[in-house]
């Protein structure tokens, strides 16, 4: 590419925005990082005036409410965020002429008695509020902005910001045994990894000026339950903790928590493979790289 491309990257310090920040820009590509501070999504107003600053060449939407449970007693100001927001940028970018990549989620879809990994074809039926309000931010931006990527992702892990991975490593230092609940079946995906893949997806936009519009999957590739997600971050764990644990696996009933999780919400991924060629790898070693990571840190802290 010889032009210079610029790419405007809201929710820069959520999960996926910063390792999105983190990660290498392509060749002749610059990324700009907006977090709430810089502009509040939530905003028509704010978002236009950013747009209009920066003049970016394409627009990658990690900006979300985040908090599953925390959705279910704040479902409007969950809306608020992950569908009004969606759509302000999604009308933002038709009206500026850039494409935009939104970023889902597997909670768009319910599990229910499915036992083969979703394709994008498939209906959603999302079983909390974080999914419906997903859902209707992806029909949102849909109906605003014709040249868009909605890429649809799942249980997110990685070092920069608290996630699974941080819980089960806390439990595991200070607990003889825990329990995880194997009744929860999806795909983990390191956010890096994911990063890297947005970052080759928007280069190819951007060089092509033109792509296969639409929703696509993409997620690690590995389907396994929660329970057995723990054993893989314990084998790494146990590396350089000196003690003995046990991990039970209960069914979901045994944690209150205030909002249903699919019981199955495996992504196919087939899809954006054939079309653009993206695929994310095995991601066991990058979960030994970010489990020595943030042991390392914890060591270092309690010097």
């Amino acid at each position: 590419m010889a032009a210079q491309y610029k790419i405007l990257v809201f929710g820069a310090g959520g999960m996926l925005g910063r390792e999105l920040m983190a990660a290498p820009a392509p060749n002749a590509v610059s990324l700009i990082g907006l977090t709430r501070s810089h502009a509040d999504i939530t905003s028509p107003e704010q978002v236009e005036r950013v747009m209009a600053e920066h003049r970016p060449g394409l627009v990658i939407n990690a900006a979300a409410f985040s908090n599953v449970d925390g959705a279910e007693s704040e479902p409007q100001a969950a809306l608020a965020v992950n569908a009004q927001g969606a759509g302000n940028l999604a009308r933002a970018c038709h009206q500026a002429g850039v494409p935009f990549i939104h970023i889902s989620t597997d909670y768009v879809f319910g599990g229910g008695n499915q036992t083969r990994p979703y394709l994008e074809s498939d209906p959603p039926a999302p079983i909390n509020q974080y999914g419906l309000s997903k859902l209707r931010g992806e029909e949102q931006v849909r109906a605003a902005c014709p040249r868009h990527l909605i890429v649809r992702t799942s249980w997110l892990f990685g070092a920069l910001s608290r996630n699974f991975i941080h819980l089960m490593l806390e439990l595991m230092r200070t607990r003889p045994g825990i329990k995880v609940v194997d009744d929860q079946v999806g795909c983990p995906t390191p956010a890096g990894d994911l990063a890297q893949a947005l970052l080759r997806l928007a280069t190819m936009v951007l060089d092509q000026g033109a792509a296969d519009w639409g929703t696509y999957h993409l997620s690690g590739p590995l389907v396994i339950n929660r329970y057995e997600f723990a054993q893989m971050i314990w084998a790494e764990a146990r590396k350089s903790l000196d003690k003995d644990m046990t991990i039970e696996p209960v069914g979901s009933e045994a944690f209150a928590a205030p909002a249903k999780r699919p019981t199955y919400s495996a992504l196919d991924c087939a899809k954006i493979k054939n079309r653009f060629g993206l695929a994310l790898a095995d991601w066991r070693p990058e979960l030994a790289r970010i489990v020595k990571t943030l042991q390392e840190a914890e060591m270092r802290s309690s010097v």
